[in-house]
């Protein structure tokens, strides 16, 4: 036998190796026998309550699957595509979903404390209600998804595209949200105490009646952004783009809008006792008496 058809008999022999490999990984998998089934084809499975802690499920399709009140605490989903999962009431606290495909998935209610999502499509995610305190999800895309009342506090979204999300009365305080772009966004009634928005793009976002005190917005864009009624107290929003933003009876008490730009913008009613805005650009703005700037 030449050494050319040794190589192809042993090529043929390893590839019949793997396969069967492969099936009995995902065999033993759908069983229970084993938790670990990375790169497996498991789209569509019921795993409801499965216990799945600490698994490996890395590269895995598990595109629709159902993981209702599953236990993922430390599991391995990096890289999966895990589109529509329902995650709902599940634990994921300190699992790996770095990079993985998680678009339209529903994580309604669920534990995601100190989870990693770096990278992930979120896009149209339902994250409502959910716990995500200390979670990573810097340079995620988030766009459209929901975040109503869950709780986010000094998680990181560095870098993260929330276009259009809805994060209504959201604990945010303590998040990082440095060069993350969150046009068109809902934060209305969100506590955003202490977050960082250093160079965030947030035109046309909503902060209607949220908690924006000690926020620091150095350098952010807030271009037609809706602030009324908002506590904004002791921020920090020097040189921050305010164009056309609306102030309506927010309070700015002791925030910095040294050398921002709030040009047509609204502050009718504003309270604005010790805020510094003796080099903020005010041309066409309406001032707290009613009066516009000239």
């Amino acid at each position: 036998m030449t050494s050319k058809s040794v190589l192809a008999l042993s090529l043929l022999l390893l590839a019949a190796a793997i396969v069967p490999a492969r099936a009995d990984a995902i065999a033993d998998f759908k069983s229970g026998a084993s938790k670990d089934c990375p790169k497996c084809d498991l789209a569509g499975l019921d795993l409801k309550h499965r216990d799945l802690s600490k698994a490996d499920l890395s590269g895995a399709n598990l595109k629709g699957a159902d993981l209702y009140a599953a236990t993922l605490t430390g599991t391995n989903f990096s890289g999966a595509d895990l589109e529509g999962v329902r995650f709902k009431r599940g634990d994921l606290t300190g699992a790996d979903l770095s990079n993985a495909r998680i678009a339209n998935g529903n994580f309604h209610a669920a534990i995601l404390r100190n989870a990693v999502l770096k990278g992930a499509d979120l896009s149209n995610a339902n994250f409502n209600r959910t716990d995500m305190g200390r979670a990573d999800l810097s340079g995620a895309k988030l766009g459209g998804a929901m975040l109503y009342g869950a709780v986010l506090s000094s998680a990181r979204f560095a870098g993260a595209d929330l276009t259009g999300a809805m994060a209504g009365h959201t604990r945010l305080n303590g998040a990082n949200f440095d060069g993350a772009t969150a046009a068109n966004a809902d934060f209305a009634a969100a506590n955003l105490r202490g977050a960082s928005f250093a160079g965030a793009k947030l035109d046309g976002s909503h902060f209607d009646h949220g908690d924006l005190r000690d926020a620091k917005m150095a350098g952010a864009s807030l271009a037609g952004a809706n602030l009324p009624w908002a506590d904004v107290r002791n921020a920090d929003l020097g040189k921050a783009n305010l164009d056309k933003a609306v102030f309506y009876s927010a309070d700015l008490r002791g925030a910095d809008l040294s050398g921002a730009k709030l040009t047509n913008g609204v502050l009718h009613r504003a309270h604005v006792a010790g805020a510094k805005l003796d080099t903020t650009i005010l041309t066409g703005t309406q001032m707290p008496d009613g009066s516009t700037h000239p």
